[in-house]
């Protein structure tokens, strides 16, 4: 029974860390008519940009904080699925696109990882400290 109650929270975490993505994603497409930032141009790509990394920094970081074990693997599987799309968009729409963005976005998925996982695994790090 405990087996199954891991894997369980482990899927939840999971479904939970997309489900951060999708939420983030969301308010970045209804908060710049909010703050006056217009549709289209470099301003809206780098707003893009920036709140796709913070989707992926919360999505990294929800996985590996309510993992039930293993927080560094369960943000690293998220980590990997987000790579996958990140590389694929940017060699499926790289020409429709500036090569700052495509570049950027390729750039800063070390920098999800990495801040995502020390955000995220700060509660294993205190809960087994002395």
């Amino acid at each position: 029974m405990a087996m199954f109650k891991t894997f369980l929270f482990s899927l939840l975490a999971l479904a939970g860390a997309l489900l951060a993505l999708v939420l983030v994603t969301t308010v970045a497409s209804w908060l710049p008519p909010l703050i006056g930032v217009h549709a289209g141009g470099a301003v809206q790509l780098g707003w893009d940009l920036a709140f796709t990394v913070l989707g992926g920094i919360a999505a990294v970081a929800f996985a590996s904080y309510h993992a039930p074990c293993w927080p560094r693997s369960h943000g690293m599987g998220i980590w990997l699925l987000l790579a996958i799309a990140s590389l694929w968009a940017a060699w499926d729409m790289g020409n429709e696109f500036p090569r700052w963005f495509v570049l950027l976005l390729v750039i800063s998925l070390p920098l999800q990882l990495g801040i995502g996982l020390w955000v995220g695994a700060r509660k294993w790090r205190t809960a087994t400290s002395p």
